[in-house]
């Protein structure tokens, strides 16, 4: 019996509206000042700079009932821009690791080939049900040592050392997660890798919906997982989110096609927020052999 997951991403992009502004039939001045020097827009190469000189008394000014901004540029609201980059496990770059560092942003891996910078990287360590990870973004590869942005997920958890046998690094580029062939009390797993950029100051949300229940056939399921553990030997299936970001509570969490689920959430700004989403798939013994699929949607929605 094997599974599969299709993994998907959405974005929702919403604008605010409403100002009071002078308008004729081919123009519109949202507010106008009487200045001297200054620039509508300078920029460079990674820089934009929208600057006023000789205005005075600007900022913002408010009381019980009203709030009064005041200026030129204090309107002026920077271009909403969000993006979400998904990064799933590729089983076929699977590798053992010897060291790893959270503070030094490394992990040294038997062998980098394969790897390449840009690429997203997870780390496990002891593979299963209650397995710790840590993902980044590959910015160095020096003969075995891999060099990340930062690491997400669970790193301070992990061992300088690999604690046991059951440890491994991936490559996390798939939009789509293998979990293998199943056997009777194991807990086989994947990972999801969620990248989150906005410049949206009132935060943002991500949430998983899935498309239909993790199937082989109509009415042939994998039951969702409902104790908040997903335990070999029993049949069940869910998932688990860690990370700074994420809204895990430490328990796995189904995956439904009824409700949307949050998975990652901030009240501010995004600069490469990321998390790992854990995926996690037990059989009994009385689960028909069969190829289970299941298809689940990640959704960036701006806080607004």
């Amino acid at each position: 019996m094997r599974g599969r997951l299709l993994v998907s991403a959405l974005m929702i992009l919403l604008f605010p509206f409403g100002a009071l502004a002078m308008t004729s039939t081919n123009f519109q001045i949202l507010w106008d000042s009487v200045n001297s020097g200054g620039e509508d827009t300078s920029s460079s190469t990674n820089f934009r700079l929208r600057d006023t000189v000789g205005e005075h008394g600007t900022g913002i000014g408010s009381s019980s009932n009203y709030q009064l901004s005041a200026g030129y540029r204090v309107g002026d609201e920077q271009d909403a821009a969000i993006s979400l980059t998904l990064g799933t496990q590729e089983n076929g770059s699977k590798i053992a690791w010897t060291a790893f560092s959270n503070a030094g942003k490394t992990v040294t891996l038997a062998t980098s080939t394969g790897y390449a910078v840009g690429n997203f990287i997870g780390v496990i360590e002891n593979s299963g049900a209650a397995q710790l990870i840590a993902v980044g973004k590959i910015t160095d590869i020096t003969g075995s040592v891999v060099t990340v942005d930062s690491w997400s997920g669970e790193p301070a958890s992990l061992s300088a050392s690999p604690s046991g046998g059951n440890d491994f690094a991936y490559r996390a580029n798939n939009s789509y997660a293998i979990l293998g062939t199943q056997s009777f009390n194991v807990v086989n797993t994947s990972f999801t890798v969620v990248n989150v950029l906005s410049n949206v100051i009132s935060g943002y949300t991500v949430t998983v919906q899935a498309e239909d229940d993790f199937k082989y056939s109509t009415g042939t399921i994998i039951s969702p997982v409902t104790d908040g553990a997903v335990t070999a030997g029993s049949e069940e299936y869910g998932g688990e989110f860690v990370g700074t970001t994420a809204t895990s509570t430490g328990s796995d969490f189904a995956f439904s096609s009824s409700t949307t689920r949050d998975v990652q959430k901030s009240a501010t700004f995004g600069d490469n927020d990321r998390i790992g989403v854990q995926y996690k798939l037990s059989i009994s013994a009385a689960t028909p052999a069969g190829n289970y699929q299941q298809r689940l949607y990640y959704r960036l929605t701006p806080n607004f």
